[in-house]
């Protein structure tokens, strides 16, 4: 039986996935996550930075954030999606986050799969249309801030006050320009700080615990079943891990959803047959979660879970391209 890259690559045909969200907001770490499951040689992925349309020293002449649609090529960014979903590759621009300057352009793709992160890929009909499926990822304020201060600081050189004072001069232009795409988006992923207390190790870093809760819009296309084993005996033993699963149905923005929150560490033997599910799907036995760890984290469950619905989405868009043709 073919798996789903193989009967891609037969198809000729260029998917994209699109991951909307605010600056450190994770959306880098979903991505890379998929593109680590789906396979290296299978995923190209781009951030919308690079569309920036107006610099660091021109956009503070102007008053004007990088949240601001004005502030971005999104006429050109939708026509760089349309060609490459033709299977063209494109001149893509390169945005310096160091200077904050534009830096020429490269050439890109195009891979099977697509993914473009960013703050503004939904905001246009037309960006709509190109994206196959929207992943929009919206962490709570706390979390946010921790994550946007670890980056820009250890990554690009900020100062903490400096990227402080960022983020409430880009809180009113996120809540107009960049929450509202939400409700465009076939998957939300919430994070919150973990109700849990994580244990603590005897020696490095803090373990990152959280809660995440995937609201998922109700498939149209059929599901293939996938279990998450509990083993009851291992749960009661004093070293187990907290975590908790819920699921219920809801109404979210007048859409029909599924909501399923994760909380704590999950340990390596309750996913097993998800791995399992999608190694089949896509035809590799790479490892999918990391096993140097015994226990896998709430984001982590929730790269396979999204993983797993891509998997399906593009099922789904094969067999409907069979049909239609």
């Amino acid at each position: 039986m073919k798996s789903i890259m193989d009967k891609i690559k037969e198809s000729g045909r260029v998917f994209v996935f699109g991951i909307a969200g605010d600056s450190g907001s994770g959306k880098t770490t979903i991505s890379r996550g998929i593109k680590r499951i789906l396979g290296e040689d299978m995923v190209c992925s781009f951030s919308m930075d690079d569309y920036h349309s107006l610099d660091r020293r021109q956009r503070a002449e102007r008053r004007i954030t990088p949240l601001h649609p004005q502030a971005n090529h999104l006429d050109l960014l939708a026509e760089h999606l349309e060609a490459l979903r033709q299977g063209k590759g494109i001149d893509k621009p390169v945005y310096d986050h160091s200077s904050g300057e534009m830096a020429g352009t490269e050439p890109f793709g195009p891979a099977p799969v697509v993914i473009v992160e960013g703050l503004h890929p939904f905001f246009t009909e037309r960006l709509r249309r190109a994206i196959d499926f929207k992943i929009f990822v919206d962490p709570s304020r706390a979390v946010k801030r921790l994550w946007k201060v670890r980056r820009d600081v250890g990554e690009r050189g900020y100062q903490p006050e400096q990227v402080m004072a960022e983020i409430l001069q880009r809180e009113p232009d996120y809540k107009l320009y960049v929450d509202i795409q939400k409700i465009y988006a076939e998957m939300v992923v919430k994070i919150q700080d973990t109700r849990f207390h994580p244990p603590l190790p005897l020696a490095g870093p803090k373990p990152d615990w959280y809660s995440v809760r995937l609201i998922q819009e109700v498939m149209e296309q059929p599901v293939s079943p996938v279990d998450l084993n509990i083993d009851l005996s291992k749960i009661l033993r004093s070293s187990e891990h907290e975590f908790s699963i819920e699921f219920q149905r809801d109404d979210y923005y007048g859409k029909k959803v599924g909501i399923m929150t994760v909380d704590g560490e999950i340990h390596q033997s309750m996913i097993a047959h998800l791995e399992s599910k999608l190694c089949n799907s896509l035809g590799t036995c790479a490892e999918i979660s990391d096993r140097r760890n015994e226990y896998v984290n709430a984001i982590g469950l929730a790269q396979l879970i999204l993983t797993w619905n891509c998997t399906e989405k593009l099922e789904h868009l094969l067999g409907r391209g069979r049909a239609s043709s």
